[in-house]
């Protein structure tokens, strides 16, 4: 079954503090949405690619595709209002009989053994969801400032790709979008039960803030 990704790359960014939406912010010399591309089709280069963004972003991506023409073979979706509806419009043009990952536009990082874990899981057990084991102590806030300390052990912190076949995440976003929706995995799960968790990589880290951006380029100058 052939091998399709949806990019969520929708978002402004506020958080970085500039006037350029963070996936289009130079890393190692690139844009971050294009290390994003480049990382998937490095793991497979027939992987059908769908880009989501805003339409006030289309000056950005018109930049790339002049440094980067290879990136006229992905295919562009308008954002909608919410993440949800920005997935669902990019899950459209998603041919039919594919293993589709959605992943985020700022997380460079993502390994190629990470991807291998996410596509296999998902053409095995209809999903697979890439996690990493929490390392700090976590506390739950209840009313009256009372807390409570929670076993890490029993908790993981969830990344992206969430991968899935095609026609199951495609209905799954047919529902009516629930606040209780927070990730793709927690909308396939809402119609079809429990998913698969893989392993992830700690470096996957998504870029929101300057020092997500310093953290990253220490990063990649790393594994050079």
């Amino acid at each position: 079954m052939k091998r399709a990704l949806v990019v969520v790359a929708g978002g402004a960014g506020l958080r970085m503090g500039g006037e350029i939406p963070k996936q289009y912010l130079t890393l190692a010399g690139k844009p971050i949405i294009v290390h994003v591309l480049e990382k998937f089709l490095h793991f497979d280069p027939q992987m059908e690619i769908v880009v989501v963004m805003a339409p006030s972003h289309r000056n950005y991506w018109n930049t790339i595709q002049e440094s980067f023409p290879w990136v006229e073979t992905v295919l562009l979706a308008e954002g909608g209002t919410s993440r949800y509806d920005s997935v669902k419009n990019g899950l459209m043009k998603i041919a039919e009989q594919r293993v589709v990952g959605i992943h985020d536009a700022v997380r460079p990082l993502v390994s190629l053994s990470t991807l291998d874990r996410c596509y296999t899981s998902a053409l095995e057990h209809g999903s697979g969801i890439p996690v990493i084991a929490m390392e700090d102590s976590v506390r739950i806030l209840h009313e009256n400032e009372v807390s409570q300390r929670i076993d890490r052990s029993l908790l993981r912190r969830v990344q992206t790709p969430q991968v899935f076949l095609s026609d199951q995440i495609k209905q799954a976003y047919e529902q009516f979008n629930d606040p209780a929706f927070t990730d793709d995995a927690s909308v396939y799960e809402s119609l079809f039960g429990k998913v698969k968790l893989v392993e992830g990589n700690r470096e996957n880290i998504k870029i929101t803030t300057p020092a997500d951006l310093k953290q990253a380029e220490g990063l990649i100058r790393s594994g050079d």
